[in-house]
């Protein structure tokens, strides 16, 4: 009886999904001294894939984000200090935080400026809209 029960289970067990994706790794940025800027290439696999950095600002100060692409289809989010990332079950990435003005989900920029009101770590979400890419981002923040 009791090995009836586990063979019927095994079909619910084979059918749910592997482990969650792991949360990318969060890449600290250094920018360079006045004006304070860098620039960072990447690769994306595919457009499930997410490249996260923070960038170092403090209130008052203005940044500025252009990313560049072969195909022009990689694109970003700039996101509040505070903001917290995680995966979704099903791998996706999850953003609990304020968005920039401008450059949240909904606008998917490939250039922003923005002035920052806070201080501390904004979070650049780096994505493709297709297929896998390659990238290039330069990031500068400087005193208004």
């Amino acid at each position: 009886m009791n090995r009836r029960f586990l063979l019927g289970a095994l079909p619910i067990f084979a059918a749910a999904p592997a482990f969650a994706q792991q949360l990318p790794a969060i890449r600290t940025v250094t920018l360079s001294p006045a004006p304070a800027s860098t620039t960072i290439t990447g690769s994306l696999a595919d457009t499930k894939a997410r490249a996260l950095y923070y960038v170092p600002g403090q209130a008052g100060q203005t940044m500025n984000v252009m990313v560049m692409s072969p195909g022009n289809n990689v694109v970003f989010q700039v996101w509040e200090p505070g903001t917290a990332a995680r995966t979704h079950a099903d791998g996706t990435l999850a953003l609990d935080g304020k968005p920039m003005h401008d450059a949240g989900p909904t606008e998917e920029p490939a250039a922003w400026i923005g002035a920052l009101p806070k201080s501390g770590p904004y979070l650049l979400v780096v994505y493709s809209r297709r297929d896998a890419a390659t990238y290039t981002v330069t990031i500068s923040v400087t005193a208004q």
